[in-house]
């Protein structure tokens, strides 16, 4: 069976759902393909929750989130699910780290203000504080109900006019004509356009079509304490000195407790075989002890730990490019979920040949991608 359509998405997760429906809007025959379904648990789009925060020290990622907030918002109002829970957030760390990000943010006209203990204690009464460290709080922040985002992103790419199939792994991709032809398990799909967006597994897909980008897939690791009064607190992220070493960030979950989790990958290697990530109890039992060293009367027992994939590059920024009529679009660097349908229009934007003021962020072109791949395991340094 042979079928014709302007665009093809090759994945489900936050960034191939997000583009399906901004190209659907558009009124553009688009198909969205998953070899295993969106927010399957082997995917980097499962699990309850996700932070989202305006706290960035790069302008263009402040004023992405601001995008992000209102689009989530609109979702929210056309599919009827709750999405956002903002509390706010409180970052930590030394000056050289949050006077960035506090300049930033007062560029582009976000609120924030610094805190003292007492400050602290105000916003967030059971956190502590380490010697000389300073903390700053906005409220434009707090959690990203992911399992709900991904469903509603679903829905009104549905009722867009989009096609989702899954589970329908794609097994060839073929440019050598002016258009794409992409044959799946099922079928041969022909388009204008195809976009991939398939998390980790993007790399062996690219790679196939003789793009070589220096991606690093690798698992990474979240907890969930069970906390009741931690679900109207604000989120977290301690932000470390030293781009080598491991910070920490946190939201509160409704209905489940609080999420924490290192903001750095395992050592485990990312397999694209897999069958399930067992979680690591050393790891676990490291974030305990930083939960207990940061909330010494708080007594936070472990519901459960998670693992799943994220990809890395370089320099921690997206990929969003094209090249003829294959779009690139991954690369997420652990911190892309947060923009869900505002990442979906650039993504759409880039496809149909817009011109965008941030384009060279993301460019597949740019001075990081070509250098080596960095370690699974680098901290998110955005």
């Amino acid at each position: 069976m042979t079928t014709r359509y302007d665009t093809v998405v090759v994945g489900q997760g936050l960034i191939g759902l997000s583009t399906t429906l901004a190209v659907a809007r558009r009124g553009l025959p688009v198909i969205a393909l998953d070899a295993l379904g969106a927010g399957h648990p082997l995917t980097s789009s499962t699990g309850a929750s996700r932070s989202i925060r305006t706290a960035y020290a790069e302008p263009a990622y402040v004023r992405l989130a601001l995008e992000a907030i209102g689009a989530w918002r609109r979702l929210e109002a056309d599919t009827g699910r709750g999405i956002l829970h903002l509390t706010g957030q409180v970052d930590l760390g030394p000056e050289v780290v949050l006077a960035p990000i506090a300049g930033a943010m007062a560029a582009e006209g976000v609120a924030v203000r610094r805190l003292d203990p007492d400050g602290v204690a105000e916003v967030f009464p059971e956190l502590r504080l380490a010697a000389g460290e300073d903390a700053l709080f906005h409220e434009s922040a707090g959690t990203v109900l992911a399992a709900e985002a991904i469903a509603a992103l679903a829905t009104a790419a549905t009722e867009a006019g989009a096609e989702l199939a899954e589970p329908e792994p794609v097994e060839r991709i073929d440019l050598a004509a002016a258009e794409a032809v992409v044959a799946t398990s099922a079928r041969e799909l022909h388009a204008d356009r195809v976009v991939v967006a398939a998390g980790p597994w993007s790399g062996g897909l690219l790679a196939e079509l003789g793009v070589v980008l220096p991606l690093s897939p690798a698992v990474a690791q979240v907890t969930y304490v069970d906390v009741p009064a931690f679900v109207g607190r604000p989120g977290i992220a301690e932000w470390s000195v030293d781009e080598a070493g491991r910070g920490v960030y946190g939201h509160p979950v409704p209905g489940v407790g609080y999420k924490f989790a290192f903001d750095a990958a395992g050592e485990d290697p990312w397999s694209p075989s897999a069958t399930a990530w067992p979680p690591d109890a050393a790891e676990q039992s490291d974030l305990e002890n930083w939960i207990a060293g940061r909330f010494p009367e708080t007594a936070a027992p472990v519901i459960e730990s998670q693992r799943h994939p994220w990809t890395m590059t370089p320099d921690a920024d997206f990929v969003i490019d094209a090249d003829g009529p294959l779009v690139v679009a991954c690369g997420c660097s652990g911190h892309a979920f947060k923009f869900g349908p505002a990442l979906g229009e650039v993504v759409a934007d880039v496809a149909l040949g817009e011109a965008l003021p941030d384009a060279a962020m993301f460019s597949m072109r740019r001075a990081a991608m070509h250098q080596a791949p960095v370690s699974g395991s680098t901290p998110i340094s955005r």
